[in-house]
C-alpha cells in the first residue's frame, strides 16, 4: 500500500468511527504510522482529506452497489440486495460524520446529495420500472416517489434523533421500514418471489 492511500484509508476509518470534527491531524498521522509533514505531503490540510475520503467512500459504495446489482436476476431480489448494501453502508458510518458534513464541510455533504439524487435515485427507479414490467411490482405505483422515500427511509432508521440507540434497535427498524415498503409494491406474483427469497436473505 502506498503512503497516500495508507493516509486516506486511516483517515477514513477515524472520520467513519468518530466524526470529522473531533479526529485531528495528530490523530491521522498517529494511525497512518507517518510524521504531519509526511500528511502535507500529499494533502493540502484536513479540508482535503475530507474531499478525497468521502470521494473516495462513495466510489467504493457505489462499486458494491453494483457488483450486487448485477448478480441478481430479478427486480424483487435486486431489492433485497440493494436495501442490504445500504443498510450496510449506513451502519457503518458513524451519525455525526453527516452532521460533520452538513455544518462544517457543505461542499463535500454535496458529494452524499449527489450520491442520493442522482446515483441512488436512478438506480432505484430503474428498479421499481423493472418489477413493474416483469409483473413483481404493482403497475400502479408511483417509481419517483417511492424512489424517494425508500432511499430517506434508510437514512430515518439511523437517525438518532427519531430512533434514539437505547430505545429502539437499528436493525428491527430497518426490517420494519422495508417490510412496510416493499409489501406496498409488490403484486402476488412479486409476493410468491420475495417470499421465497426472504428465507435465504437478512435485511
Amino acid at each position: 500500500m502506498n503512503t497516500e492511500k495508507n493516509i486516506l484509508d486511516n483517515a477514513t476509518n477515524l472520520f467513519m468511527q468518530y466524526g470529522l470534527k473531533s479526529v485531528t491531524m495528530d490523530d491521522i498521522a498517529g494511525k497512518s504510522g507517518v510524521s504531519k509533514k509526511t500528511i502535507y505531503q500529499f494533502f493540502k490540510d484536513k479540508n482535503d482529506i475530507i474531499k478525497s475520503s468521502i470521494k473516495d467512500h462513495f466510489e467504493k459504495h457505489r462499486h458494491n452497489i453494483l457488483e450486487a446489482m448485477n448478480s441478481t436476476k430479478t427486480a424483487t431480489e435486486a431489492l433485497i440486495e440493494l436495501s442490504s448494501c445500504m443498510k450496510k453502508q449506513v451502519e457503518a458510518i458513524n451519525p455525526a460524520v453527516l452532521y460533520d458534513l452538513q455544518k462544517y464541510y457543505p461542499k463535500s455533504y454535496q458529494k452524499v446529495v449527489e450520491f442520493k439524487q442522482e446515483f441512488m435515485l436512478d438506480l432505484v427507479i430503474n428498479m421499481l420500472n423493472k418489477g413493474i414490467t416483469d409483473g413483481t411490482f404493482r403497475k400502479e405505483i408511483n417509481v419517483e416517489i417511492l424512489a424517494i422515500m425508500r432511499i430517506e427511509q434508510v437514512q430515518m432508521a439511523f437517525n438518532p434523533q427519531i430512533f434514539p440507540r437505547d430505545k429502539f434497535d437499528f436493525k428491527a427498524v430497518n426490517f420494519q421500514m422495508f417490510e412496510h415498503f416493499v409489501h406496498g409494491i409488490l403484486t402476488e406474483k412479486g409476493r410468491k418471489q420475495y417470499n421465497n427469497l426472504m428465507n435465504n436473505n437478512e435485511i
